[in-house]
């Protein structure tokens, strides 16, 4: 047991401190857990989740597909024009942009052309970034709960305990759209001051400087692959349960994603195609690969199962106190560690957890988990990898933000939300909805 503790610890350590490649890392976990004997080869091969690589390699190509046509971008001017560059109504159109796209696409890719798009629109209205971008990270974050594509976490709690993309739309969206829009109102009540003032700063030049700066053009066919492809691609993941009962072939979520994403890379060009390849996330897909042999590991010397004993013993008091501590320690510890692990970690805690007779429903404790370790991600540079992904651009763009300025933005939004959603799962509890 301690073998398979001390490496995990040890690999945990060297990804949070970002001065390593998490994917090398985490496999290179791996490889040593079969170096002291602790996983064999099959071991290795049933411990990584297969259905969670497929769902998110057809995902990363079908978003890759819509990246490289421009959609994204072009999607962000639009909104950008529909409000007439106007400060107040910017801000609020980034940060639900922000939330919507998180839900059925990955946050990471999110931030990437918002980031930059965010900087420099602030840049033009003289406005400072900063908070904009660390709201739109929350939303994000925030968004990400509704689906089961949303966020890493939920792929992984859906794929691994069988829930669908239907469910998680059901339970957890209504409240992650509820959470964000308290997000947006801190953030928006914070700052109306300095967009009031930025308002000034809106010219005639300063809207052709934008428009000369942002011009790109959005490739037809591209997109239209893209789109449709991706609509496909939603749609099975909704349907793909009756569709399996109904066709009496098996389909998972994994199929369901890689069909459209197959199909769709054979209808583009040669250069297409490889310059889609070129864009996919392969690191993200190699760290999910280390990281299933790395709490395969820990699940083999049976440590989840102590754990789940431990939870166990608060549902003897009270079921509840079990289904807050699950979304509160799971949300605050998300807050310091990444979360991708951590919803890894506690899936196969839920697991033994809902084998004991007395405990709460697996649902609501699923539920509770995801909304936990998605939203609670947000409140520093590195709960999430959206964070890092921002707060480096932004460090790399802007004079440095420190730690200090990001925690007294982003704590009292997330503690907000997570407020907010609690209440919510605890009204789901005590009506017995999930």
């Amino acid at each position: 047991m301690w073998i398979a503790l001390i490496i995990f610890i040890i690999v945990y350590v060297a990804v949070a401190s970002e001065k390593f490649p998490r994917h090398w890392v985490a496999l290179l976990g791996g490889c040593l857990l079969m170096a002291f004997g602790v996983m064999t080869p099959t071991d290795v091969v049933n411990a990584i989740n297969w259905e969670t690589l497929g769902l998110l390699a057809g995902m990363f190509v079908l978003v890759s597909i819509l990246t490289e046509s421009g959609f994204f971008h072009w999607l962000a001017m639009a909104a950008v024009r529909k409000v007439k560059y106007r400060p107040a109504p910017l801000f609020v159109v980034l940060i639900l942009m922000a939330t919507f796209l998180s839900m059925f696409m990955d946050s990471i890719t999110v931030m990437l052309f918002l980031a930059a798009l965010t900087v420099q629109l602030c840049h033009l209205l003289r406005f400072d970034p900063v908070p904009l971008v660390i709201a739109e990270v929350c939303a994000a974050n925030t968004g990400g709960s509704a689906t089961l594509v949303g966020d890493p976490p939920n792929v992984i709690l859906g794929t691994t305990l069988g829930f669908s993309f239907s469910d998680f739309a059901t339970h957890t969206g209504p409240i992650a759209i509820i959470s964000a829009l308290v997000i947006l109102l801190f953030f928006y009540l914070s700052n109306r001051k300095q967009l009031k003032a930025s308002k000034q700063w809106l010219t005639d030049y300063t809207i052709m400087e934008i428009e000369f700066n942002n011009r790109r053009e959005l490739d037809p066919r591209l997109t239209k692959v893209g789109l449709i492809s991706f609509l496909c691609a939603v749609l099975l993941l909704i349907f793909h349960l009756p569709l399996s009962h109904l066709l009496g072939i098996p389909l998972n979520a994994a199929i369901a994603a890689m069909i459209p994403a197959t199909i769709a890379i054979f209808l583009l060009s040669d250069n297409h195609k490889k310059a889609v390849i070129l864009k996919l996330d392969g690191e993200s897909i190699l760290f999910f690969c280390g990281l299933f042999i790395l709490i395969g590991g820990l699940e083999k010397v049976h440590l989840f199962e102590g754990l789940a004993r431990e939870f166990a013993k608060l549902a003897n008091y009270n079921p509840n106190l079990l289904v807050m501590t699950l979304n509160w320690g799971s949300g605050l510890l998300s807050g310091v560690v990444d979360n991708v692990p951590l919803a890894l970690a506690m899936s196969y805690v839920l697991k033994d957890l809902a084998a004991i007779p007395g405990m709460p429903a697996l649902s609501l404790m699923v539920w509770s988990l995801a909304l936990g370790v998605d939203i609670g991600g947000s409140m520093t540079p590195i709960g999430a990898s959206a964070n890092v992904v921002a707060y480096s651009y932004l460090e790399h763009r802007l004079e440095p933000v420190g730690w200090k300025k990001w925690l007294k933005l982003a704590v009292p939004a997330t503690l907000m939300a997570m407020v907010v959603a609690s209440a919510l799962i605890l009204l789901k509890s005590l009506t017995g909805w999930y």
